[in-house]
């Protein structure tokens, strides 16, 4: 081709790639006719009835002298915060933060009350129309702040759950070097029931969260955002482990396999971490006592799921390599247990979820790639099938004592 032609197709084609907008831009205009003309048109069917003008209480918290109330307005009109109740009586309070609240603003109430350690308590929060919203405290617990010693708690806390089980687990890895293909392969299996059981409850957890959010940023698309994030992010990196590994993309094996999962069974436990932070933040002692117990029990098979893929290797692992998959498995536990002691964000809480079923479910396709070309009899065999069964029903068992 010519330079005289390409240039004169060069105006066409810059013609055209503008033209490409041109349905966005109708778009554009088509919703926002919609937008300005929506209730006269809704109205044609029926007439919306007007939504409760009641608050969201998020948190309370409760230090020396006085309770803490944090509110969010989850409606579209603006609310106002008329009278605050403490046991049905109605107290004085000063606001942290404006006394009206646009949608989805938040300020925290601040309520002078001499509460008794370990007594329950219900406070409520009437919006300006006379609806009332209640939360009913079981037991007043002073809420811990930020120090040396809460820091150091949550993070001993993140690592006897997250680091220290999924360590143990990793102790299997000399054991199934010796074990015949048929055997491996079952618990390359495993491995894949494990994930498969994690990524079910974490998106079922994404959706319990979810379903408590104010309506205007709650629906299945914050669930949807969260697992292709993962989902995708994970799908590039084992293209990228892949390459490093062969020399082209193609089927993880391995050290590389190995890795994957660690990431995977890592964000998970990083929601761990925030069931745990929560519940002490929130006094829950009994309840986040228990959380510790269950998910070192728990974690311990996720270990297992770590060293299957790396024992195929059939080569000695430094001990460097598996601290590492250790940490990466573990350490957000920490994290989580840092996040959910000291910073509340339910949306933050459905994204993580949401990001840990992704992350499990990316991980699970690569491992059945992995079961499916390696595994004596294919899929089919009844070592994986048995593998896979005996997984889910790990995880289950375990799963009993959370």
């Amino acid at each position: 081709m010519s330079a005289e032609s390409g240039a004169a197709r060069r105006p066409t084609t810059a013609r055209w790639r503008l033209w490409a907008f041109v349905p966005l831009v109708l778009l554009v205009g088509a919703v926002a006719l919609a937008g300005g003309t929506g209730a006269p048109v809704t109205e044609l069917v029926r007439s919306n009835p007007p939504p409760a003008d009641e608050f969201a209480i998020r948190r309370v918290t409760f230090e020396p002298g006085e309770i803490r109330i944090r509110v969010t307005n989850p409606q579209q009109a603006d609310l106002t915060i008329a009278t605050v109740t403490v046991d049905d009586a109605v107290v004085p309070y000063e606001l942290d933060g404006p006394g009206t609240l646009g949608r989805l603003r938040s300020a925290t109430i601040v309520v002078p009350f001499d509460w008794v350690q370990d007594d329950p308590i219900t406070v409520g929060v009437t919006s300006s129309s006379g609806i009332q919203t209640t939360e009913a405290i079981p037991a007043a617990v002073e809420t811990p702040g930020v120090s040396g010693g809460s820091i150091l708690g949550y993070g001993l806390i993140g690592l006897l759950v997250g680091v220290v089980p999924v360590a143990l687990g990793l102790l299997w890895l000399p054991t199934l070097r010796q074990t015949a293909p048929e055997w491996l392969a079952a618990f390359m299996a495993l491995t894949a029931g494990l994930l498969s059981f994690l990524a079910v409850e974490a998106l079922s957890e994404a959706l319990t969260l979810q379903a408590a959010l104010p309506s205007a940023v709650g629906g299945a698309g914050v669930v949807l955002l969260g697992f292709a994030l993962s989902y995708l992010t994970l799908t590039l990196l084992s293209h990228r482990l892949g390459r490093g590994s062969a020399g082209s993309a193609g089927p993880l094996r391995g050290l590389a396999l190995a890795t994957l999962v660690a990431i995977g069974i890592g964000l998970h436990n990083f929601g761990e971490g925030l069931a745990i932070g929560s519940s002490f933040a929130l006094g829950e002692l009994a309840l986040g006592t228990f959380f510790i117990v269950g998910f070192m029990l728990h974690n311990v098979t996720e270990g297992l799921g770590i060293a299957a893929p790396a024992a195929e290797d059939g080569e000695a692992v430094r001990f460097s390599r598996l601290a590492v998959l250790a940490l990466v498995a573990g350490a957000p536990a920490i994290l989580g247990a840092w996040l959910g002691g000291f910073f509340t964000s339910d949306i933050l809480a459905v994204v993580f979820f949401a990001a840990a079923a992704g992350a499990a479910a990316e991980v699970v396709l690569e491992v059945v790639r992995f079961v499916a070309r390696k595994a004596p009899g294919g899929l089919t065999s009844p070592h994986v099938i048995g593998g896979f069964l005996a997984g889910l029903a790990v995880m289950y068992a375990t799963g009993l004592l959370v």
